[in-house]
């Protein structure tokens, strides 16, 4: 019977240290401004950050959180996202020349997408690169197009990295048309909001407070025990 208990307490102590947190949290340094943050936790598992910065702006990142003993782990979900590149294929008016034109889809957020045109390098057929006028246009006289691969003018002008990571560079044309549209995609990999690589993301729990365990700039003003966000109702 004592090791039952032993273990029942055991258990409840572990569920105790590592169980989920709930509700709202504001940093110390909203109540002297212009500066304010909140995190908003619930039960599941995931958290909003309400944030008002002088630099960053103002907004809402969400996220996911793990609580382990003391400590809250917390990883922001994604904001801008790649989309879906495109080739389009339809017959261009004049019958003797084929005309390609690239257009750029910047990573964004959902429902903000945003499409522009893009001056580059296209090798036809892995023949030598050519370069489009500034909307993204080229035109060739009529060939029957199986690949066309692109670099940006970073890579064939100055032989660096291209300025512009895109998810896709090579595209094969399926039908034998004379007007063809690429829509390419910027990659998502590396891009986001500021916010979210400033965040503090690691918090140690202390009672009522959350105290961050890596420096915050706050902490120039508060100092570092009174640097915390504190829960209210």
């Amino acid at each position: 019977m004592k090791n039952v208990f032993k273990v029942i307490t055991i258990f409840l102590i572990s569920f105790n240290l590592n169980a989920q947190v709930e509700g709202k949290f504001k940093h110390k340094i909203c109540k002297y401004g212009p500066n304010c943050f909140v995190f908003k936790f619930d039960i599941n598992g995931t958290f909003e950050f309400i944030y008002s910065q002088d630099i960053l702006g103002s907004g809402t990142l969400t996220g996911k959180y793990v609580k382990v003993k003391d400590t809250l782990k917390l990883t922001p979900d994604k904001v801008f996202f790649s989309h879906p590149t495109e080739i389009i294929e339809t017959e261009n008016s004049d019958s003797k020349t084929t005309k390609i034109v690239v257009k750029y889809q910047r990573a964004s957020k959902k429902g903000e997408e945003k499409t522009e045109n893009f001056e580059c390098y296209l090798s036809i057929n892995d023949e030598k690169y050519l370069k489009t006028d500034q909307n993204g246009t080229l035109v060739i006289p009529k060939i029957k197009i199986n690949k066309i691969q692109i670099k940006d003018i970073f890579e064939i002008e100055l032989k660096s990295e291209p300025l512009v990571k895109l998810t896709e560079t090579i595209f094969y044309p399926k039908l034998d048309k004379n007007y063809i549209e690429l829509l390419t995609s910027e990659s998502d990999e590396g891009i986001d909001l500021a916010m979210s690589s400033w965040m503090t993301k690691l918090l140690l729990i202390k009672g009522r407070k959350l105290f961050p365990i890596s420096f915050e700039p706050e902490e120039v003003y508060l100092g570092k025990e009174k640097t915390y966000y504190e829960k209210f109702n």
